[in-house]
């Protein structure tokens, strides 16, 4: 009977205790500096997928796919600028997470300002002499 008392005391404990954060040593902040620099590349090369298209879809004389596709550039662009980078991350994965935030927000500013240019010319036939991204 104590054995079956000690046993639902110590699933009780660990069942409605807090869990203990583990302390954040260099190794883990390495991992963590990795994965927050692998996420916004991931964002940047999916936001860069869908700018090409809408550069194709542009290019074919399809303004509502270009503008679709710009949303979504636009879409994946604000989501990576609310990625959260812990304080915990090494200087040289910082330079990494800061050249992908830096070329992130280049790019955001271009896609709203083709959003801007696609949207006054709603209505129009599109004019394919007057468009140069210049994205890269």
């Amino acid at each position: 009977m104590s054995f079956l008392r000690a046993l639902a005391d110590s699933l009780s404990s660990l069942l409605f205790s807090p869990p203990a954060a583990p302390p954040m040593d260099a190794p883990a902040a390495a991992v963590v500096g990795e994965r927050v620099a692998v996420k916004l590349r991931g964002y940047f090369e999916l936001a860069k997928e869908e700018i090409d298209k809408a550069v194709r879809a542009e290019e074919w004389g399809l303004p509502d796919d270009a503008e679709a596709h710009y949303r979504n550039a636009l879409r994946v662009m604000l989501e990576a600028k609310a990625a959260r980078v812990p304080d915990a991350v090494s200087s040289s994965e910082r330079g990494q997470v800061r050249v992908y935030q830096d070329k992130i927000a280049k790019w955001q500013t271009q896609v709203e300002e083709r959003l801007r240019v696609l949207g006054r010319r709603s209505g129009e036939p599109p004019c394919s002499s007057s468009f140069s991204p210049q994205f890269y």
